[in-house]
């Protein structure tokens, strides 16, 4: 969907985990400020994936912004789950870009080192039939499949079960100012991400997303944040008024969210106007609401979005009714 706007249209991408794609409206930022600024979110994005999701970017829009998800950064690198995030990814791509088939390369290297019983060369991440063949057999056809579905909601996750699913989230207490190290394939993956943003000159703004952290996130959290400050790169955070560039969202812990690690659409929203409001006063994003090359994408799908949910809403209903009479 990205890839069929028209080419000079979005003037911000906000590339990262899940952690981009439940939490940033687009249609809603557009629809209030103007602003395009679209949402390449990938479930538990892989650190090292990054600078390729930019550099497959770059090769369709040219934004004047880049926003990146901390969440990459924190987490830790497992080999089966370091496999699936980065196919995630590579699977969006052009199949034979010169960009994913370095991204192959750079998965197979990250992949020995997490398991050195892992091959230096495998031609699955290359030719992904290899490793899907089955698809084959099961009836699917590349209209359905490989990611080139039409997204109708201009990259935010919708989901009648889990976008207005309410769960009580118990606040968790940390130090707002602790440190932890972070994982060396998050950490080695960060510093070269740096390297490649200042080689490119890329104007980038680092978004921390709230969510209930456990074990030590939080702390890996302020350890990326330490590292962005160090080089001197803009960074901001919803958790704690408290902390370097950060401020208060005001997200209520009983309604906000579905799960411990995502807002659902009422969180969203508040999510959306804070961050949209700081890109509006500190970044000269243009109002592109009278450019027809965008209105012809852009114009009414927040409208459409909003009815969608209100159709999720009546349809959830009944179920909590029927929940609650037993």
């Amino acid at each position: 969907t990205f890839r069929n706007l028209e080419k000079n249209t979005v003037d911000g991408v906000y590339i990262g985990t899940s952690g981009v794609d439940r939490y940033w409206i687009s249609a809603k930022a557009y629809e209030e400020y103007g602003m395009t600024v679209y949402p390449l979110g990938f479930d538990a994005m892989a650190s090292w994936m990054v600078p390729y999701v930019i550099e497959d970017v770059l090769t369709n829009q040219s934004p004047e912004l880049i926003l990146i998800d901390t969440r990459p950064f924190t987490q830790e690198s497992v080999p089966e789950e370091a496999d699936a995030r980065s196919r995630r990814v590579m699977d969006a791509m052009s199949l034979f870009s010169p960009n994913r088939i370095r991204a192959a390369f750079k998965t197979m290297e990250v992949m020995h080192t997490l398991d050195e019983s892992q091959p230096e060369f495998d031609i699955s991440y290359i030719l992904p039939f290899i490793k899907y063949h089955s698809k084959w057999s099961m009836g699917f056809r590349f209209d359905t499949n490989l990611g080139s579905r039409e997204h109708k909601f201009l990259g935010f996750y919708m989901n009648d079960s889990l976008t207005v699913l309410v769960e009580e989230q118990t606040p968790v207490q940390y130090d707002p100012r602790g440190t932890a190290e972070l994982d060396p394939i998050s950490e080695k993956a960060l510093y070269e991400l740096l390297d490649y943003i200042g080689e490119k000159d890329l104007n980038v703004l680092f978004v921390d997303t709230p969510q209930f952290f456990e074990g030590e996130e939080m702390p890996r959290a302020n350890r990326v944040y330490q590292i962005l400050e160090e080089h001197g790169v803009d960074c901001i955070s919803f958790y704690s008024g408290d902390t370097p560039n950060g401020f208060t969202l005001d997200l209520d812990p009983k309604q906000d969210f579905y799960n411990s690690g995502h807002v659902n659409y009422y969180g969203a929203e508040k999510f959306t106007d804070a961050l949209s409001a700081h890109l509006d006063a500190h970044y000269d994003l243009p109002d592109r609401r009278s450019d027809p090359a965008v209105q012809s994408e852009w114009d009414g799908v927040y409208r459409s979005l909003c009815d969608t949910i209100h159709e999720y809403e009546l349809r959830k209903k009944p179920a909590a009714e029927a929940a609650a009479s037993e």
